[in-house]
């Protein structure tokens, strides 16, 4: 008798929280979900779940909304190492993927910080009701939450429900999480004030890639802005700063040691002729996340202060020509927004760089592509 008072007593307790985090209010609920099968107007059941369209019905566990179906094995493969290996944190507490792939050391953990600081102090100081993290991990990044910071709510998407349970810790009720493929999102056209992709769609198949920028364009709210972080596999700039630290002797420790094989991380990368080739729905410009790589970084940058002073200079460059590193560099910031009648336009960065209100630029650019 007492074990089944204790159930009963979980399952409400379950039941309570789910709806506190997911459902919220009745407004939420009809004015930001929809069914990702059917398109149509999801449903709280008694439970503390969702049902949509066709009665397809979508479990809420701990605050987490799973809306995962019909996953590509790319996808799978992808949700398998984070589940299992990337979000897994080490006996200090420090995630896997972070070990393995990220320059922690203090220069350049100091870079990768002040670079995505610059892209949310551009782009999103607007605020709004909603900021999309689609794709969002753990939220590793400081300075992505920082993002939420003048917006209501915090939309947080990912295939990993290990990564979605430690941004729940971070956010609380302030933020809404959504086990989703970001092909496909259970979001409705045009409500999301603000968007933010970093390092995501690249680790896609290649065949979904295209469909991917779409979804965050039709979820973006007319006014809005999204800001894509890719990666081009044909850039040019960071051979050319390569060169330009040798000629500086820079060395770095090089890449760390490894004692154990990693698992298979997806990592499908484009050109940036393949991007302009499409025919997007949407006007965009480019910016500039990072223009080097990590190991770039592990080779060439000291944790002194010639690493300081050298990615400065990388920082300053990015920032007076942040459209000329946006092509050439490694990592873009791709920027679409949505006109207040729903369509594309060219960002104010795209009309002056198009015009002659930069020509004192120019000679950077000069020097840059002669490195």
């Amino acid at each position: 008798m007492f074990r089944a008072i204790f159930t009963q007593r979980k399952r409400l307790r379950r039941r309570n929280r789910n709806f506190i985090l997911i459902a919220m209010d009745r407004e939420t609920l009809t004015g930001l979900f929809q069914c990702p099968r059917s398109g149509e107007a999801l449903q709280l059941t008694p439970d503390g779940h969702l049902i949509g369209g066709a009665g397809h019905t979508y479990s809420v566990r701990e605050g987490v909304a799973s809306f995962l179906h019909d996953l590509s094995e790319e996808q799978a493969a992808a949700k398998q190492f984070y589940d299992e290996f990337g979000w897994a944190p080490d006996a200090e507490g420090e995630f896997q993927e972070t070990k393995a792939f990220v320059d922690t050391r203090r220069v350049s953990a100091a870079h990768a910080r002040a670079c995505m600081r610059r892209l949310g102090e551009r782009y999103f100081s607007g605020g709004g009701k909603y900021i999309l993290d689609a794709g969002c991990g753990p939220l590793v990044d400081e300075e992505v939450v920082a993002f939420g910071d003048r917006f209501e709510r915090f939309i947080c998407t990912d295939l990993s429900t290990r990564a979605l349970n430690v941004a729940r810790e971070k956010l609380g009720d302030r933020g809404i999480y959504l086990k989703c493929d970001i092909t496909n999102m259970p979001i409705q056209d045009g409500v999301v004030d603000a968007i933010t992709c970093n390092h995501v769609i690249y680790q896609l198949p290649l065949e979904m890639q295209a469909a991917a920028f779409r979804e965050l364009w039709r979820v973006l709210k007319p006014g809005g802005v999204a800001v894509v972080v890719f990666w081009w596999n044909d850039a040019k700039l960071p051979w050319r700063l390569e060169r330009l630290a040798r000629m500086f002797t820079m060395r770095g420790p090089g890449p760390p040691e490894i004692h154990t094989p990693l698992p298979d991380l997806p990592h499908n990368t484009r050109s940036r002729s393949w991007f302009e080739s499409k025919d997007w729905p949407f006007a965009y410009s480019y910016d500039i996340y990072n223009a080097v790589p990590q190991l770039f970084l592990r080779n060439y940058i000291p944790d002194d202060w010639r690493g300081r002073l050298f990615l400065s200079g990388l920082r300053a460059l990015q920032a007076a020509l942040p459209r000329y590193c946006g092509k050439h560099g490694l990592m873009p910031a791709i920027v679409f927004k949505k006109d207040s009648d729903g369509g594309g336009r060219v960002s104010v960065a795209d009309k002056v760089l198009t015009s002659g209100a930069l020509s004192f630029v120019e000679p950077l650019a000069g020097v840059a592509a002669a490195l």
